[in-house]
């Protein structure tokens, strides 16, 4: 369990760092600025050669790139889009919360930082995590089955057109089945398990 710990402030960085390494959390990585956070998440490539992170602790007034605009862009790439952000704002920045929760953000805590509350709100960011990371493998195991059942459909379809079959007696007659087609089928489905039979051509080898 990875957590990303975005402040200007060292003092900042330090107490929730503490914090969290005290209450079992060993995973954490400190940066400075959004700047420092889209490196560590590699934002420029998708998260292709980024940290892993679980959750975001993201401070709402820092230099350079505010928290409203940093929240943002990380959730504007598809590969963060599941990653809960929580907001650490001081008492007097309510204003920016509205904005914060429109970019994405998930929750916030309010500085100066209590023990309890914080560990709370990461508690539940995991917790939703987890059911996010749960709901997307289900989703892709659906859409894996729904796409392998569409091929065996397909295949069914295609065996369909090569067996010529009465339309009377509803018999099947093979001596007028397609050779090359159904030599063709073969050769397309390589991965196939079909009867084995060795041909007399192979057999003379």
């Amino acid at each position: 369990m990875a957590i990303l710990i975005v402040d200007d402030s060292p003092d900042e960085r330090l107490l929730l760092h503490h914090i969290l390494k005290n209450a079992g959390y060993r995973n954490l990585i400190t940066v400075s600025s959004a700047r420092d956070a889209f490196t560590q998440l590699d934002l420029e490539h998708a998260g292709a050669n980024g940290v892993k992170v679980d959750v975001i602790l993201l401070d709402i007034k820092m230099p350079n790139m505010d928290g409203v605009e940093a929240c943002r862009r990380i959730k504007a790439v598809d590969a963060f889009a599941g990653i809960p952000i929580i907001i650490v704002t001081a008492r007097n920045q309510k204003d920016w919360l509205q904005a914060a929760f429109d970019a994405g953000a998930m929750d916030y805590i309010r500085k100066p930082v209590e023990q309890i509350e914080l560990l709370a709100r990461v508690k539940s960011a995991f917790k939703l995590k987890q059911e996010t990371d749960a709901r997307r493998s289900w989703e892709q195991e659906v859409t894996k089955t729904i796409t392998d059942l569409d091929g065996t459909l397909r295949d069914i379809a295609a065996l369909q057109q090569l067996i010529p079959v009465c339309p009377s007696c509803r018999k099947s007659h093979p001596a007028h089945m397609s050779e090359a087609a159904l030599n063709e089928y073969v050769q397309a489905h390589p991965e196939t398990k079909f009867q084995d039979l060795v041909c007399s051509a192979c057999a003379g080898r």
